[in-house]
């Protein structure tokens, strides 16, 4: 009934050829004294070479306004046994420079990192002052072994221009609803991201911008939430967030804590206030931004649904619009830091094109957008 535990340690040579990469084990045999024996499957371990290293991550993506810089976080690792610097080196279509870990002191090799451990590298991409919205460049950064100049290891940086304030960004699933929204911007310079091309929105990029437009037509489900913890920093870092669905809530989806407590809904997760038929919604008198739209009829043959969602808004959130049965429909939040339009019904469907672009232009002008 007792256990026997051994141990056993290995001493690689200091010769052995650079060719040998693994321990092979072929199995342990145990006998015992009363004639009962054991054996063990055989065992493979990897010998770490004398010098490696990796870069974590290998690839990354960001952005920054116009004449700002792009910040990144390299992680460098000594995947070797033997302790090394690395010497580094960027580059790229817009000037690529690497910095201590706080990415203030220029850097062109790293402090000595042991077997194992890692640093920090910054690097920065200067964007140029003329860019275009949403241009693009790509930049590499490289650490090379100072011990052994065979060794080294590249990351490729992408870097996203944010030229103007505010960005519209589609995350529904109707192509042609895009121009809707972009009517109703009128003379306002956007950028414009979909995220059924390209689902990967850049963090650095999103919050480069001051005001969003962000729409999820009658995608389904849980249309936002993929996006919350960057839609969190944006709000953070005082954004200014006009956001419309016909299901952003549905179900589970409206009980999260950004739901609760940035778009500042209280939703149960039922069927009480999901999917509720509608005809029209009406401006709430004294609301910043709907105070003077009126009643506004909602054309259900664009979605091809005759119903939103009601929502029960939280303090400091109040009631925007209304709908046939009073219920709040709506809700603009204003804190010290940021603001958002929240809207549990489409936006592509209210009124007529006037109607929409008068609401958008009041919309931005609460942003404080010239």
């Amino acid at each position: 009934g007792g256990q026997l535990v051994l141990h056993f340690s290995v001493t690689i040579a200091a010769n052995l050829p650079s060719s040998v990469t693994e321990i092979v084990n072929d199995g342990i045999s145990i006998h015992g004294e009363d004639g009962l024996s054991t054996t063990g499957s055989p065992h493979t371990t990897a010998i770490a070479p004398a010098h490696a290293v990796s870069l974590d991550p290998a690839t990354a993506s960001g952005g920054a306004k116009d004449a700002a810089a792009a910040s990144y976080i390299e992680h460098v690792t000594n995947d070797g046994y033997q302790t090394d610097s690395y010497a580094i080196t960027a580059s790229g279509g817009w000037p690529t420079a690497a910095y201590d870990a706080t990415c203030t002191t220029p850097l062109t090799t790293t402090a000595t990192v042991a077997a194992g451990d890692s640093v920090d590298v910054c690097v920065k991409v200067d964007v140029p002052v003329d860019a275009a919205e949403a241009e693009t460049s790509t930049s590499t950064v490289t650490v090379t072994s100072s011990a052994d100049a065979t060794v080294h290891a590249s990351a490729t940086l992408t870097t996203y221009a944010a030229a103007f304030d505010t960005l519209l960004v589609d995350g529904g699933n109707l192509p042609a609803i895009a121009e809707r929204y972009k009517a109703a911007v009128g003379g306002t310079s956007y950028g414009y991201w979909d995220l059924t091309k390209e689902p990967n929105l850049p963090q650095a990029y999103l919050t480069a911008h001051r005001n969003v437009v962000w729409w999820t037509s009658n995608a389904y489900p849980a249309p936002i939430t993929p996006y919350e913890s960057e839609l969190k920093a944006f709000l953070d870092g005082g954004g200014r967030l006009m956001m419309s669905g016909q299901d952003i809530l549905d179900q589970a989806a409206g009980t999260t804590s950004f739901v609760h407590d940035y778009l500042h809904v209280d939703w149960n997760g039922t069927e009480v206030q999901n999917d509720q038929a509608t005809g029209t919604v009406t401006g709430v008198p004294g609301n910043p931004v709907t105070g003077s739209a009126g009643i506004l009829p909602l054309d259900h043959l664009v979605l091809g649904a005759n119903y939103e969602d009601q929502v029960t808004p939280i303090d400091p959130a109040t009631a925007a619009f209304k709908d046939d049965t009073r219920a709040t429909d709506g809700l603009t939040v204003s804190t010290a830091v940021y603001k958002v339009f929240f809207m549990a019904f489409p936006f592509e469907s209210v009124g007529s094109a006037t109607d929409r672009s008068a609401l958008m232009a009041s919309t931005l002008s609460w942003f404080g957008t010239p």
